[in-house]
Formats: structure tokens, sequence, C-alpha cells
């Protein structure tokens, strides 16, 4: 095709240790292994720092009143912003009759165009297979498009075989990273680059460029083909409000949880301490505090492997057309 407009071919692959172990703590990583790895840092750098004697835990230290007033402190805020979450995504779930119909209407919408288009009785209802059928009909109509170029008469754009091996080998690519039965965010993953937008782009061309000289075949499956890109645009837009919605919910869950056993955890650290002295052999107590340390920022860990993702979803997904921002372009180049 022109140098000016070309088709993304491919899906975002991620390649490289350092890449693929960046890409699992931000965004495929259970969350909760990925704070486990924080909490297991944390406990490994004050059981160290303690041991050298770089942190001091013993009966004459300040921390009694670290565990009494900070980490409590810092406990209660933590868990008030989780339930402040839940508040939030609990007011998104609500709506009027009117709200909830023109949503309903939108969905249903988004699955008779993919449904016309895959000439199916009905689409799937999960996620992934959903997409999957996007993927494959895509394929399928970029094929018929090169088909439907060969057969008509006289030569055609050269341009327009190489768009439809694009748009093709684009859907393939799609196709096999997608698993039956998945979580949405690993659905979510597959697409979250900006190949649809240079493709409606590429598409776009190819329609502006060449369109007079297109068969009337030819052009109804370029105009099927857009409305697919389209369909996968509005769908990644889709899945990032369900897979954030999903996350958030168990965040506030997980957080509430945690932020009980850290609360008491840090009560009873603090009553550990007397006035010059400790209830527990003073050997112990760089383990001990460790360890709970350890139990106490749970809460936080957890937050934050949440927020890593919501954030880089966030960031990927900040366009739903084809205007990419310069800063997401640059993630997938």
């Amino acid at each position: 095709m022109s140098e000016r407009v070309t088709t993304a071919d491919s899906v975002r692959n991620v390649d490289g240790y350092r890449e693929r172990a960046l890409h699992w703590l931000v965004l495929s990583g259970n969350r909760a292994a990925v704070a486990a790895v924080l909490v297991t840092a944390v406990v490994g750098f004050f059981a160290v720092s303690t041991r050298v004697g770089l942190l001091a835990v013993g009966p004459k230290s300040a921390a009694a009143s670290a565990f009494a007033s900070g980490f409590i402190s810092g406990t209660v805020t933590l868990v008030t912003i989780a339930l402040s979450i839940n508040q939030l995504i609990l007011s998104r779930v609500f709506g009027s009759p009117n709200e909830l119909f023109d949503q309903l209407g939108g969905t249903r919408d988004l699955r008779r165009r993919v449904r016309g288009h895959a000439n199916e009785s009905a689409v799937p209802n999960d996620p992934a297979e959903f997409l999957g059928l996007v993927a494959g009909t895509l394929t399928e109509r970029a094929n018929r498009l090169a088909t439907a170029c060969e057969n008509a008469d006289g030569d055609h754009p050269s341009d327009v075989d190489d768009y439809a091996a694009g748009i093709g080998a684009y859907g393939e690519s799609i196709t096999e990273k997608i698993e039956s039965q998945t979580a949405i965010v690993n659905v979510l993953e597959v697409i979250l680059g900006t190949e649809y937008a240079r493709n409606l782009t590429a598409t776009e061309w190819i329609r502006n460029e060449y369109g007079d000289r297109l068969s009337e075949t030819a052009t109804a499956e370029l105009h099927a083909i857009d409305d697919l890109l389209e369909a996968i645009a509005v769908t990644r837009q889709f899945f990032k409000t369900l897979s954030l919605q999903q996350d958030f919910a168990r965040l506030s869950r997980v957080v509430a949880y945690t932020g009980l056993l850290a609360l008491v955890v840090s009560v009873a650290l603090a009553l550990v301490y007397r006035t010059g002295s400790v209830t527990v052999p003073a050997q112990y107590l760089p383990l001990i505090v460790s360890v709970g340390i350890g139990v106490i920022v749970t809460p936080l860990a957890l937050f934050i492997s949440y927020v890593f993702r919501a954030a880089t979803i966030a960031r990927r997904t900040v366009s739903v057309g084809p205007f990419v921002p310069p800063e997401e372009r640059s993630d997938d180049e």
C-alpha cells in the first residue's frame, strides 16, 4: 500500500523478559499475586534492615508509637477510600428505566451489527467468543474483498490487495490470541493497542482513493469491514468499562477484608511494647515486626496492584476512534 496509509496486520506482541515482567506487573498478572510480590519485597526490606541494625525496633525505639498512631490511621484512611470506590461503582450500576433501556439498546444494536455481518442467527454472550466472532468475520470479509477484486473486470489496484491481506491478517491475529471463557481483562488485552485505529484510517483511505473503481460487491465488503472495525472500537471501550467495574468492586471487597486484619495487627504490635520493655523476647522482634508490617501494608499493596492495571487500561484506551494521542501511539511502536 501507499507509504502514507498502511494497515496493522497484527495485534501488539509483548517480547523480551523485561517487557513481559512489566506487562505482568501492570496488566496481565493476577492482582493478588502482584500484591504478594509487593508485600514480600516490603517484608524482605524490613527483615534485612532490622537484622543489620539500619532500623531500630527494640523496646526503646519509636516503633510502638508508629504502630499505635501512624499505621492505624493510615489503614483506616485506606479502608475509607476503598468504601468510597465501592460507592462509585454502585452509582454506575443504578439508573432510571430510560437510561437502562438506552444502555441495553446500544448493546443490542452492536450485537445486531455483528450478527448481520457474520450471517449468524445469534452472537455469543461470552466476551471472548464475541470478539472471536468479530475477528473471524473481519478475516472472512477481507478475503471476500480480495476475491471480489480478482473477479472484477479489468485491473484492480494493488493497494486494495495489500489492504485486504492486512485486514485479514489482523483478524487472524486476534483470533489466535482469544481463548473462550476467559476473563474480560484478558480479552481486553488483545485489543488494547491502536491497530484498529490504523485500520479504520486505511479503510477510509481505500474508500476515498479507489471507491469509484471498485465493484458493488467489493464496495459492500469494504463497508462491512469498516463496520466491523467500528465494532472492535466500541467493544474495546465497553470491555474496558466492564473490566474496571469488576476490578474496583473486587478491590473494595479485598481491601475491606485485609484492612480489618491490618488494623488488628497494628493494635496488637502496639500492645507488644511496654515502657522500656516488650512482651516477647527481643531477639524475635525483627521477625515479628517485619511480618506484622507486611500484613499492615497488604491493603495498600492490593490497592496499588489494582491501580496499576486500571491506570494502564485507562491510558491505552483513552481514544475511542482513529484519533490516537502521541503517548498512546508510542506504546505500540
